[in-house]
């Protein structure tokens, strides 16, 4: 039991909103009440704003240089039951009256409004609902660093509303991490929502009495706390700032949630936070023929059985390739139209390869080039898997590579690379090949490499608007298993439903730009080797996908393929931000 502080928040303004909730109003004023006397016993100043006058203008003009606000009524957020889209006119912040001449009633498309993030955080536009444009306008103005608190306000601590399923973890991190976006983005220390019995009160008689308790601490005293049951994320929108949630109560749900740095305190809101617990490291050079060399000889000693060398080009060769280079246990190196370049030769040199396959005819990689790559193989043998075309050249690897029987066999269209990179790895742990199609006919020799394979089972990798389910038929006829289709709604959540189908969780992941093909290509054989998820990210930042994906698989090392022109420091800052 934590000790009774002394009075200590002279001076210090508490704000309690309780919004319009019906015949349940009458008991929200009455914990109000309650809450409002904890802080005045506390020595803080408390202004209260009740329904029916807990109209937008009222509680703005309330909450100015507000150090603690306390809300109880209506909660708004998502992910919720009644729309696919993050509304955040109207989600994410608090349901008021409209006017003071409604009474408590609760009729959100009369007599109250919902003000959402976008009220909070005063950037609603002229394409935001008419009623918040009407009665939500302005933004607020709290003291900084001050506390927000929900009380019994569905959504804020996790928990949904009282007909729904209880909410699944990734639901609830997804509500606390919404719904404390816009407090926190505006300059509170932290957010606190809890359902429970006294929450409230505690909260604002532990945070007042207290100054100097670190956040994290209050949490770790609230009522319900639980260390065996909670769940600690980095928040995705904040650097440094957590998301914690956790299951209580009789009935099992998400009833009490913080977000915010848990390093920080009442007394001293901008405290660093704690050093993040994910190692991040980076393979990569200054272009892509020397980032495939770093990968190389950050994964491989000196005596590699083979070395595999594609061009750098263009993608087809490399992709259908990286299966069969982690089958074999060598790397993937590139090389230019105009030979070998210094990195690969450097590589090669270090590697000391039993052989070099190359990949691809020689309109891709010349002949000249070819026998250039003879010195650096310790047998001399230098050979080329090629056919007259990327489907062909596939095949061939295939061939090369793997026996009839095989457990599966991966297939990718041969247009585009990025629906097969995540795949890739995956292909060469589970010891099956990728081949390449098109997006509505089956190519000849894939065919034909499939009746020699006889694979268990086919995967598809990528949706039906780049091998069709016309495609998907004809390849049901090629394997007594089944045809799988592992694909998302880009090419980001495309390489997540790869992983999330095929890893329960990963000590290491890669990840790669997802614009453009080699520096993952040059990846995929080791993470193969190595059994480890591969992701991909845009240069704008980790998709919401990807960083659920990441949280899912909970590694303690990322690896960064490429520079930090491709996958910026501002990356590893979030990556870092994710893990806590």
């Amino acid at each position: 039991m934590l000790a009774i502080a002394p009075v200590g928040a002279a001076g210090e303004k508490v704000v309690i909103i309780v919004g319009p909730t019906g015949s349940q109003t009458a008991g929200y004023r009455n914990t109000g009440d309650q809450i409002a006397a904890t802080a005045e016993a506390a020595g803080a100043t408390v202004v209260k704003v009740y329904s029916p006058n807990a109209t937008w203008a009222n509680v703005q003009a309330a909450v100015n240089g507000a150090n603690v606000v306390v809300y109880l009524g209506h909660g708004n957020g998502y992910p919720n039951p009644y729309s696919a889209t993050e509304n955040t006119d109207r989600v994410n912040g608090w349901g008021l009256n409209r006017t003071a001449s409604n009474g408590d009633s609760d009729d959100w498309s009369s007599t109250m409004v919902y003000c959402g993030e976008k009220a909070l955080l005063g950037t609603l536009t002229s394409s935001d609902g008419a009623a918040q444009r009407q009665y939500c306008s302005g933004g607020i103005s709290p003291a900084p660093g001050f506390v927000m608190i929900y009380n019994k306000a569905c959504y804020t601590p996790g928990a949904g509303e009282s007909f729904d399923v209880n909410a699944t973890e990734a639901v609830a991190f997804a509500r606390v991490r919404h719904y404390s976006y816009p407090v926190l983005a505006m300059g509170a220390s932290a957010y606190f929502a809890t359902d429970l019995h006294n929450g409230a009160q505690y909260l604002v008689d532990t945070i007042l009495r207290n100054p100097t308790m670190t956040y994290g601490d209050v949490a770790r005293y609230a009522p319900g706390y639980d260390a065996a049951a909670q769940r600690q994320f980095g928040h995705p929108d904040l650097a440094g700032d957590q998301v914690w949630i956790q299951k209580t109560g009789s009935d099992p749900d998400y009833w009490f949630g913080y977000a915010g740095n848990p390093e920080a305190s009442f007394g001293n809101p901008g405290a660093p936070p704690a050093p993040s617990s994910l190692a991040v490291s980076r393979y990569a050079g200054a272009d892509r023929y020397a980032t495939a060399a770093a990968v190389s000889a950050a994964s491989f000693t000196p005596g590699v059985p083979v070395a595999y060398v594609a061009t750098g080009a263009n993608f087809p060769d490399a992709l259908a390739g990286s299966a069969a280079a982690a089958v074999r246990g060598g790397p993937m190196l590139l090389v230019s139209s105009a030979g070998v370049p210094a990195a690969t030769a450097s590589e090669l040199t270090r590697l000391q390869p039993g052989q070099i396959v190359v990949l691809g005819g020689s309109a891709v990689v010349s002949d000249a080039t070819l026998q250039s790559l003879a010195p650096y193989a310790t047998s001399g043998v230098v050979r080329r898997l090629a056919g007259g075309n990327r489907f062909e050249t596939a095949a061939a690897i295939s061939a090369d590579t793997f026996g009839p029987g095989v457990p599966v066999a991966f297939v990718a269209t041969g247009s585009n690379f990025p629906d097969a990179l995540a795949g890739t790895p995956v292909a060469g742990s589970q010891g099956g090949p990728v081949l390449l199609t098109g997006k509505t006919e089956l190519p000849a020799a894939t065919a034909a490499e499939l009746v020699r394979l006889q694979p268990a089972r086919i995967v598809i990798l990528g949706g039906s608007g780049v091998v069709s389910d016309g495609v998907a038929d004809a390849l049901a006829a090629y394997t007594s298993g089944g045809v799988a289709r592992m694909a998302g709604g880009d090419r980001y959540a495309t390489a997540v439903a790869v992983t999330t189908a095929t890893f329960v969780s990963a000590d290491v992941v890669y990840l790669a730009t997802g614009a453009n093909f080699p520096d993952a290509l040059a990846g995929g054989p080791v993470a193969g080797i190595w059994n480890v998820p591969l992701l991909l990210v845009p240069a704008s930042g980790i998709p919401d996908v990807v960083a659920q994906e990441l949280l899912r698989l909970n590694p303690s090392t990322v690896v960064i393929l490429g520079s930090t022109g491709v996958v910026s420091d501002a990356i590893v800052s979030q990556l870092q931000s994710l893990f806590p």
